[in-house]
């Protein structure tokens, strides 16, 4: 087997895989280390607008028509019925009270539908990643990627040329080396890099698993379908110490976790929620085989940069919260980075500048994020510092439309754009009227607000704000 490489990757989760098979195509001698094999459980499951444009860029780039065929559900269901995934119209948000069924009022008091496209067939999806990882990888070894797979890598020196000594006794020589092992962080862990997560102001905790048998909420509460049927969603349900998410897959399988900033966490199905409880009444746990994932703090932020030829991914180097379903697309983007970083061959100030964006972009999710969760105890403003978030997704899915290519995701390069941002979340955590907060920060946003958030006559339902169609 040969041991002298251009690109060592470890990690062949999607963005492992992807960057692999790119890296494959255009000639370069790819190995692809993992220390695992597919098929296995994976969460980060949910994509967006954001993550399908640049799936979709990827594949017009570098001529993979796969690509481009999982970018949108009807696209996926034409081509490749064969690897499940989920229909996502939008995000749902559902607060409940302990004790109470759920009640929704004539004005949608408790509720936020916010639509991401216009019709099923130009959906975004849920990733079952278990299928939708292995087809990658096998993607990636059929264009010539070498696998190492079950393969832990227990020796790293980042060097002119590094080397990496691996579980199985082999030792290997590359030239770049990138780290896609996602939580794992492998290239931290054995450089003994420090985590600043101190310095992040988001501290949640999860456990996940995925379940049969969940019922419809859709149909349990009899909500109304407008703008999109909620169960074809990432759907939200916001409890006392956070939230639970569910994402329905069409094999029947859905993906559910619980979210809280507590210290301890609890059952995924949270006592004494009538309705969550109804849910989950004949619903029967499958994966993991061990019982539920249960983390510690969830947050962790490493400098993404080791050297000019070391360097990691997004998802390896920042893990904020999963609420607005960031991890895809910041991967995807990752991956787009580094392609071109390696085919151009980089330079230090190339690599430092890739470092830069990605951390820019992690604290400024760590702003939106935590602002939300600080809002989470009164419904109304916290679908206002959701709409933040919408805001900064907005204008980069435009942007990305146009044809430009940001330099940072979520509109996090525009000064502006941001310090009306910074603004708005200092605002609402302050104890004053929320409605008077809203009003203040649709004015502070309104250079960028072209989809109509923040208005007070939807109540909550808005129909169309992505720009994919």
């Amino acid at each position: 087997m040969k041991t002298t490489f251009d690109v060592a990757i470890i990690g062949s989760g999607f963005a492992g895989s992807i960057l692999a098979w790119i890296l494959a195509k255009h000639g370069r001698r790819v190995a692809l280390i993992d220390a695992a094999s597919h098929p296995r459980f994976a969460i980060g499951e949910s994509s967006t607008p954001i993550a399908d444009l640049v799936l979709r860029r990827l594949g017009d780039k570098h001529a993979i028509a796969e690509l481009v065929n999982l970018s949108t559900f009807g696209s996926w269901q034409k081509h490749h019925p064969e690897i499940s995934c989920g229909k996502k119209r939008g995000f749902s948000y559902y607060v409940h009270s302990k004790g109470q069924l759920f009640a929704e009022s004539d004005r949608h008091e408790h509720s936020l539908l916010v639509a991401a496209s216009a019709s099923d067939a130009v959906a975004d999806t849920h990733w079952y990643r278990s299928e939708v990882d292995a087809f990658l990888h096998a993607r990636a070894i059929e264009s010539g990627a070498i696998d190492f797979a079950n393969q832990a890598v227990v020796n790293l020196t980042p060097d002119d040329e590094a080397f990496i000594t691996l579980s199985g006794g082999q030792t290997i020589r590359s030239t770049y080396v990138i780290d896609a092992s996602g939580q794992a962080c492998v290239m931290a862990r054995l450089l003994g890099m420090t985590d600043l997560a101190p310095t992040l102001a988001t501290n949640t905790r999860c456990t996940f698993a995925h379940y049969r048998g969940v019922a419809s909420w859709s149909a349990a509460t009899d909500t109304d379908r407008f703008p999109f049927d909620s169960d074809d969603a990432a759907q939200h349900h916001l409890i006392d110490d956070g939230w639970l998410w569910m994402l329905r897959f069409n094999n029947g399988i859905t993906s559910v976790g619980r979210t809280t900033t507590s210290p301890r966490v609890g059952p995924i199905v949270p006592d004494n929620y009538p309705t969550i409880e109804q849910m989950f009444s004949r619903a029967k746990m499958i994966a993991p085989d061990d019982g539920p994932r249960v983390s510690g703090r969830l947050q962790r932020l490493f400098q993404p940069a080791v050297s000019q030829t070391c360097w990691m991914l997004p998802t390896a180097a920042a893990t904020i919260d999963p609420l607005h379903s960031t991890g895809i697309a910041h991967a995807l983007a990752g991956v787009d980075r580094t392609v071109d970083l390696i085919l151009s061959g980089a330079d230090q100030p190339t690599v430092m500048q890739y470092a830069q964006t990605v951390t820019a972009e992690a604290r400024f999710l760590d702003l939106l994020i935590s602002t939300a969760y600080r809002s989470m105890h009164e419904f109304s403003r916290f679908t206002t510092a959701g709409m933040l978030y919408f805001a900064a997704a907005i204008g980069c899915e435009e942007r990305y439309q146009q044809g430009e290519t940001p330099s940072h995701l979520f509109n996090a390069d525009d000064n502006a754009f941001v310090s009306a941002v910074e603004s708005s979340c200092s605002e609402l955590v302050v104890d004053i009227d929320p409605h008077v907060i809203a009003d203040r920060i649709r004015l502070s946003i309104s250079p960028w607000n072209t989809a109509g958030l923040l208005d007070p006559t939807v109540h909550n339902r808005y129909a169309y704000t992505a720009t994919k169609r």
